[in-house]
């Protein structure tokens, strides 16, 4: 299978990797923006943990026991499902970093 790509694309994936080899300068580019969301994404994790000051983990065996204070409104209930979420795509972004080629 032959994919024609845009002469501006690889222009701008050689920009950002310094390399001139499109598959290698994709994997890299690829690679790169899996890292840059983990990094977000643990960020993003953090103001939830300072601000119930415990992991997800923790939080969830607690909301599982009802022992979450306020835990029937509408703000801890959205943290909750926002906290999960985050805690979904980082496993999926993890696994996909796995089986992404080591680029050279």
């Amino acid at each position: 299978m032959t994919i024609e790509v845009p002469k501006n694309a690889l222009r701008l994936l050689t920009d950002l990797t310094g390399e001139p080899r499109f598959e290698v300068a994709l994997w890299m580019a690829l690679r790169d923006t899996v890292e840059h969301r983990l990094e977000k994404i643990a960020a993003e994790r953090k103001v939830f943990e300072d601000k119930y000051q415990m992991d997800f983990t923790a939080f969830k065996q607690r909301w599982d026991t009802g022992q979450v204070p306020h835990q029937d409104t509408y703000e801890v209930e959205k943290d909750y499902l926002e906290w999960e979420g985050l805690i979904t795509r980082q496993a999926k972004l993890e696994e996909t970093a796995q089986w992404l080629p080591q680029t050279q």
